[in-house]
């Protein structure tokens, strides 16, 4: 017998709710508030929408570009067209975050920036007074540059965050107008200088002026800088009488066990208001690493919540004695140092 007829299939009707706007409201969505054409370095142009809260330049869109063209996508024009549209406008910047990281902005697009966000506009609002994050880590930028951003810095009321890395600008970037700048600025409360090759001389240009009375800063990078003993001195001098700073990071550097002596002292006198350092890969070695674990466990060690002593030219023994002193034997052949 031939097999029974399967029922007919019906689609369903397709529920309506009401006209089909959605491709609207993407076009909707998608329309630049602001938009603005800017040049790329790779010799096209690009329609950007200034009239957003977060403006990224670091785009890495496609992944067959190479490194190179990704870092040099946007320059100094770039930054000029941004600020000239806002010029026309006559208008504020409605950037509360502005990230040019790994872009070709150089000397000259730092003078753009510190020109665009120090204007005013007719009212006599400053153009930058929304900004809170700046991100420029690998921009490109050196010694000029890092002046021109010490102007935006002692400019600006709003500033909280602050990254600056890789960009090698040496102690006379830091220098002067920087140290003003940081100096007059009461706003800003996370700073990276990481890889800047400051040198001793560019943190005792710090220490010697805005760090030692910032009444925000709580959190400073200095990893990378060719920080010796001299560096670390600085900065048990500037611990002793700052009242802001709770975190200090100067990783990979070299401040040996001189400087982790020096270091210690200046934790002492700092009466516990600093809670966390990271001193790892500085080639302190045994001496240095039991100061610092000493001053752990002792009483005005106390606040202390962060320690980071890893990668410090510590035999493996003695590694093993300082975490049998802490409580913390060591259950195998690892080797941190991480209280």
């Amino acid at each position: 017998p031939s097999p029974p007829a399967r029922p007919t299939e019906r689609a369903l009707p397709r529920p309506q709710f009401g006209p089909d706007t959605s491709g609207a409201m993407a076009a909707a969505v998608a329309a630049p508030v602001e938009p603005v054409s800017i040049p790329t370095a790779l010799g096209a142009r690009e329609v950007l929408d200034v009239g957003v809260n977060v403006l990224n330049l670091q785009k890495i869109e496609n992944p067959q570009a190479s490194l190179h063209q990704c870092a040099s996508k946007y320059g100094a024009q770039a930054v000029r067209s941004v600020f000239e549209k806002l010029e026309l406008k006559d208008k504020v910047s409605p950037f509360e975050e502005l990230n040019l990281s790994d872009n070709n902005i150089g000397d000259e697009g730092a003078q753009w920036l510190l020109q665009g966000l120090t204007s005013t506009t007719s009212t006599g609002e400053s153009v930058g007074k929304n900004l809170k994050v700046l991100l420029m880590p690998r921009a490109r930028f050196g010694t000029a540059g890092m002046k021109a951003m010490g102007g935006v810095i002692g400019a600006s009321t709003s500033l909280e965050n602050v990254i600056l890395s890789s960009n090698i600008c040496d102690a006379e970037g830091v220098e002067g107008e920087f140290c003003a700048g940081l100096a007059k600025n009461k706003s800003v409360k996370s700073l990276c200088l990481a890889a800047c090759r400051l040198g001793n001389k560019g943190v005792a240009h710090l220490c010697d002026g805005p760090l030692k009375s910032h009444p925000a800063l709580g959190h400073i990078s200095l990893q990378y800088n060719r920080l010796e003993a001299a560096a670390a001195k600085s900065l048990a001098q500037m611990l002793a009488v700052n009242q802001a700073l709770r975190f200090l990071d100067i990783c990979g550097n070299s401040i040996g066990t001189e400087g982790a002596l020096a270091l210690v002292e200046g934790l002492k006198n700092n009466k516990g208001r600093l809670t966390r350092i990271a001193v790892a890969q500085n080639e302190i070695q045994l001496a240095g690493a039991k100061a610092f674990c000493d001053f752990f466990m002792s009483k005005a060690g106390s606040k202390i919540e962060f320690m980071d002593l890893r990668h410090n030219a510590v035999p493996y023994p003695g590694m093993v004695k300082l975490r049998k002193e802490l409580g913390k034997p060591m259950d195998g052949p690892e080797g941190w140092m991480l209280l």
